[in-house]
């Protein structure tokens, strides 16, 4: 048997079939270890830091220690051949956590989660498995680093490295690439450099409360909720043709919404009012408001009926339905970059905002479509309850819906190019526009 989600491993060990490992290979996401790591020697700990550091520098992913992997001869990557469950006090997971903590920068979350073997089990001996689950490090923090190098001996010594996660191995960073990261302060990357700490402007905490404010207006203190968020680069700008029927109220009265039955933010019973000075469109289960100066927040409830719409008809009902996700993210990116952003030139920025996502009931989500052919069970839940991502804002919809799912995917440990409608680095219109 082969296991291709974490959700789909996680549960295989949780319910007592670690049976269900054997001939998995090793992945993105996912590298096996027989046996706990043991820090007696600085290899060995150089070997913790090295595997932690390549997932967060990635998507994150599962150390599984208790499984031992090799390549076999018609697969070029290793996979799972034996089982070897230990007892807990073979490791020390405070101390995995004081090395990495001591030799990573920056600092790591990792999780850690104890899985009993039913089978191997004795009445005198309880073996386990050990799953260390890694979280991506933010955009802005990166790359991790281990902090000190091995020498010729197999002990640390002054230097550094930079480990990435590439398909089932561990890579470095080329030294040609760490230099040019310091000396240009680049980052790396094609995508835009995400903003770090307070939004641009000054408007941090006023960008916090317009987070706060929407979900009180809206009555959803104690629900899921995703929310989108533009920032202006000028804090006391008051947007021009904010209440003009030429200008934004117009818009947002008559939107060129992609489908006319699609998930979007369209105002279809005349909701559209004044709210602080601004420009405010509440439905039950989405919203959207502008204020005077440009900061808008959106948000929609992470419920059927929204963002999970139609889940509880095929029995889950916290899994985030991908097409309606999708297609709300490049209806708010519609608005907040061609309607809103161009009256105040300049620097925006851009932020998405999960919260509650975790709980008695996480919300997850899945690689590919959620249509009726797509496996349910091949679903990741929500890696932590809140989760803030920011970047510089690029001004085009189809670019900045492709960054702003990035990160959402992110959250769930899911790779963004598994969705049918990212198309390279970007989600183009028409895919969704309807004629």
């Amino acid at each position: 048997m082969t296991l291709t989600s974490r959700s789909a491993l996680i549960e295989a060990l949780a319910s007592g079939k670690p049976e269900d490992l054997l001939g998995t290979a090793e992945s993105s996401w996912l590298d096996f270890k027989g046996a706990p790591y043991a820090l007696n020697t600085d290899r060995l700990k150089f070997e913790l830091c090295k595997d932690v550091a390549a997932f967060a520098n990635a998507l994150g992913g599962l150390l599984v220690c208790g499984v031992a992997a090799e390549k076999q001869s018609d697969r070029a990557v290793e996979v799972a051949t034996r089982l070897q469950p230990f007892p807990q006090d073979r490791a020390d997971v405070d101390r995995y956590i004081d090395t990495l903590n001591e030799y990573l920068r920056p600092r790591v979350i990792i999780s850690h989660f104890w899985y009993r073997d039913p089978t191997r089990s004795t009445t005198e001996a309880a073996l386990y498995y050990l799953v260390i689950e890694v979280e991506p490090v933010p955009e802005p923090d990166r790359y991790v680093i281990v902090r000190r190098m091995l020498n010729d001996r197999g002990m640390f010594a002054d230097g550094l490295a930079i480990p990435l996660r590439h398909g089932d191995r561990t890579v470095y960073l080329p030294s040609e690439d760490a230099y040019r990261l310091i000396n240009d302060g680049l980052r790396g990357r094609d995508a835009p450099v995400s903003f770090v700490g307070p939004p641009p402007g000054g408007l941090e905490e006023e960008a916090e409360q317009s987070l706060d404010t929407l979900e009180r207006l809206q009555d959803w203190d104690d629900t899921p909720v995703l929310l989108w968020q533009s920032i202006p680069p000028h804090p006391a700008q008051i947007l021009p043709d904010l209440h003009s029927n030429d200008g934004i109220r117009g818009a947002l009265r008559n939107q060129d919404v992609l489908r006319p039955t699609g998930f979007n933010f369209q105002d279809s019973t005349g909701r559209l009012r004044t709210h602080e000075g601004g420009l405010f469109l509440g439905r039950t289960r989405c919203a959207l408001w502008v204020r005077p100066d440009g900061l808008t927040t959106a948000g929609a409830i992470a419920t059927p009926d929204m963002l999970c719409w139609a889940m509880d008809q095929r029995g889950y009902a916290q899994r985030i339905n991908a097409y309606v996700l999708t297609e709300m993210t490049l209806e708010y990116f519609r608005i907040a970059d061609e309607v809103v952003a161009p009256r105040a030139p300049g620097p925006w920025g851009h932020r998405i905002v999960a919260r509650r996502f975790q709980g008695d009931q996480p919300r997850a989500l899945g690689p590919g479509s959620t249509g009726p052919t797509s496996f349910l069970s091949d679903a990741s839940l929500a890696s932590a309850d809140t989760w803030v991502q920011a970047w510089t804002a690029i001004g085009d919809p189809e670019r900045d819906a492709f960054e702003a799912l990035r990160r959402i995917y992110a959250l769930f440990g899911v790779d963004v190019t598994s969705n049918p409608d990212v198309q390279d680095d970007r989600l183009p219109i028409l895919r969704f526009r309807d004629g």
